[in-house]
């Protein structure tokens, strides 16, 4: 599935979450976030994670990453996935791609 990634420079991009089960996907998304991650909902199709021990670990602001979200201090690199409801939970899905074309049109400003 797609993901947005957002650097705390601003860069956003998207990326492969790559794992045919929730483990290896979870798995991938550490790799990205550096970690485990809290979740903020964004939409209710999309969600943004974050790394849950970004302030202990000192990473600095991620500015994009809060503008999206609304969020006054976040840190860390931040992944936008879509999210479909079921009946034991959500399930991520591809970035919803508003998330993507909005990210497309801060790169090329």
């Amino acid at each position: 599935m797609t993901a947005l990634r957002i650097e705390t420079d601003g860069t956003m991009q998207p990326v492969e979450v790559i794992g045919r089960t929730v483990e290896k996907q979870n798995g991938c998304i550490y790799g990205y976030i550096g970690g485990h991650y809290d979740i903020i909902q964004l939409a209710p199709d999309a969600v943004m994670l974050v790394d849950g021990d970004g302030h202990i670990k000192g990473l600095p602001l991620n500015p994009a990453a809060m503008m999206i979200s609304g969020y006054s201090v976040l840190v860390g690199t931040a992944l936008i996935l879509g999210l479909k409801n079921a009946p034991d939970g959500g399930i991520f899905t591809d970035c919803p791609e508003r998330f993507v074309r909005f990210a497309d049109r801060i790169q090329r400003a």
